[in-house]
């Protein structure tokens, strides 16, 4: 397990139970994880602006991307592979967000990341049990 995860037992039987409620608490699942891992897209924004010198604004912006499995951060701009322009090409630039602004930041929130993902899934419960 790599230091920057935080697993969550029973995420798997949580989606698949979730696929029988009603479509808005499937929303409002999506939505809570997506604000759970808000603090940590903008720390690491912060981070890259402060650490990565010339980084420029659209390689320092990042997204929250969610899937089935994992919630996860990634820089907003994607790489090109230019052989014409080498303006655009950014060989170095993954290890240096990683290492400069993005396991800073999952380390540095990783208390209230846990916090609001055990205040969010208590919510999806009641919302569950809601008759």
């Amino acid at each position: 397990m790599n230091d920057l995860e935080i697993r969550v037992r029973g995420y798997r039987e949580l989606q698949r139970a979730l696929r029988r409620a009603p479509r808005d608490l499937r929303l409002e699942v999506r939505r809570a994880l997506r604000d759970v891992a808000e603090p940590v897209r903008l720390d690491a924004e912060g981070l890259a602006r402060a650490r990565i010198r010339r980084i420029g604004v659209p390689w320092s912006q990042m997204r929250v991307g969610i899937t089935q499995k994992v919630v996860y951060i990634a820089p907003r701009q994607r790489g090109v592979k230019s052989r014409t322009d080498p303006r655009r090409r950014r060989p170095n630039l993954a290890g240096l967000l990683m290492g400069r602004a993005m396991e800073p930041a999952g380390i540095r929130n990783e208390m209230l990341v846990r916090a609001k993902l055990e205040h969010a899934l208590d919510l999806v419960g009641q919302e569950w049990e809601r008759p």
